[in-house]
């Protein structure tokens, strides 16, 4: 006898709730206690509750908490799941609104300088180090797709846990919080296109030179008309929307400016998603950087911050969930597979650093600030998660190039934002 759809919905529920009190309990407890930042503690909780930890015990007739199946690339449930990208939109558009648009259109030729920079050379480190590693070789085009998918991993930039991170120092709208978030978004626009060009070739087995034009017109067209329209358009939408429900006379609704809002983030983020090839994060980060300085803003910056205090940590929880160090340590082959995730780990943090720092350096950041910019580039998180799960679910790459690829996700998930915490604590510096 199946389940009826509440008892379903009952679980889903249980489930969020200790996600919730674990994320808080286990933030709080890094914040207070170990003063790192919170998002480390709800990634630990991912961790910990997740179905290769404590999630997937059984004690006596209750469990596994969450059980994965044999095809599951992702380790939770679809419902869950949503809510956890949920969660990612909201937080990359308020990340938007508290941009300063001014700053950031006067620093985004230097985030472009960082973003490529920070692409490049992740990439060749991570086509390197998985051809050092025996995992892919230049045989053929099959045998090296794996390896295309380890650079591609690489490339990518959570903008998502630097902007957490930025907003917590109220360093959001310095110079150095508006090129790493300007860097970070088109720096997953060229992670994209790499992925994009990379399963042409794993499909195909030949490279299209109009497949590739076609998608790149269609991503940064996408992003120049978001930005650059909207934020034209930004006095005028901000002004329909909050006459809604504000008429002389009539009883004012306090919700109705905040869910048009989101419900326009959705709007967008999903349309970034599935007709433009773009992730959801980035649709959301531009429509919210395009209605940034507005009255609408305004209005709904403190509502929004409360509803991100309960989405956003189940999806840093989520992340962390689907850490999988059975993969790793359950491989033939252990000695060097540990071997390989810690070149690529040593490489996963030097490349970016590296790779995004001297370009602001030469861009005219000072050393300082540039270090900063090279550290806020270095976490993975989620853009990597989501290019790892899709060479996975293609079978392109194995579960222990996976769990290779998530510890060096993870690793630089979390030292990035103890590094960047810790070079703002050493010295005060102005906006």
């Amino acid at each position: 006898m199946h389940d009826s759809p509440l008892a379903l919905v009952a679980e889903s529920i249980i489930l969020l709730s200790v996600i919730l009190i674990c994320a808080k309990i286990l933030g709080e407890f890094f914040y207070r206690y170990l003063r790192l930042p919170r998002v480390i503690g709800e990634l630990g909780a991912g961790i910990l509750i997740g179905p290769y930890a404590l999630g997937g015990l059984s004690i006596g007739n209750f469990g596994p908490f969450i059980d994965v199946g044999h095809d599951s690339v992702i380790p939770v449930s679809q419902s869950l799941y949503f809510l956890a990208n949920v969660g990612a939109v909201i937080l990359l558009f308020e990340a938007g609104l508290e941009t300063n648009k001014k700053r950031f259109f006067e620093n985004i030729g230097s985030a472009s300088f960082v973003a490529i920079g920070g692409v490049l050379l992740p990439f060749i480190l991570g086509l390197l180090a998985t051809l050092m590693f025996g995992f892919a070789s230049f045989q053929s085009i099959q045998s090296l797709i794996p390896g295309l998918f380890v650079g591609a991993m690489m490339t990518a930039t959570s903008v998502g846990i630097t902007a957490r991170v930025l907003g917590d120092l109220g360093k959001l709208n310095s110079s150095v919080g508006v090129t790493i978030l300007g860097g970070a978004v088109v720096d997953d626009v060229l992670g994209i296109l790499i992925l994009a060009v990379i399963v042409g070739i794993e499909t195909t087995g030949v490279v299209s030179g109009i497949g590739i034009l076609w998608i790149s017109v269609k991503a940064i067209s996408f992003l120049l008309v978001l930005t650059i329209l909207g934020s034209w358009a930004s006095p005028w939408i901000s002004s329909f929307i909050m006459n809604l429900g504000t008429k002389k006379g009539f009883y004012k609704e306090p919700s109705i400016h905040l869910c048009i809002a989101l419900g326009l983030a959705f709007l967008v983020s999903g349309v970034a998603e599935k007709y433009f090839g773009l992730a959801m994060i980035i649709g959301a980060y531009s429509l919210g950087l395009a209605l940034s300085g507005t009255i609408l803003f305004k209005e709904i910056e403190e509502p929004i911050q409360k509803i991100n205090g309960f989405v956003v940590p189940v999806f840093f929880t989520v992340i962390g969930m689907q850490v999988n160090l059975q993969a790793i340590f359950g491989s033939d082959s252990l000695t060097a597979t540990l071997l390989f995730a810690l070149v690529l780990t040593i490489f996963g943090i030097i490349s970016k650093i590296i790779g995004s720092g001297i370009p602001a350096l030469i861009s005219g950041f000072d050393r300082e600030n540039s270090w900063r910019i090279g550290v806020g580039m270095m976490p993975r998180g989620e853009v990597a998660l989501i290019i790892g799960g899709i060479g996975l679910a293609t079978g392109v790459i194995s579960q222990t190039i996976f769990g290779v690829t998530i510890v060096m996700t993870i690793v630089t998930t979390i030292l990035a934002p103890i590094m960047l915490e810790k070079s703002y604590r050493k010295n005060k510096v102005p906006k």
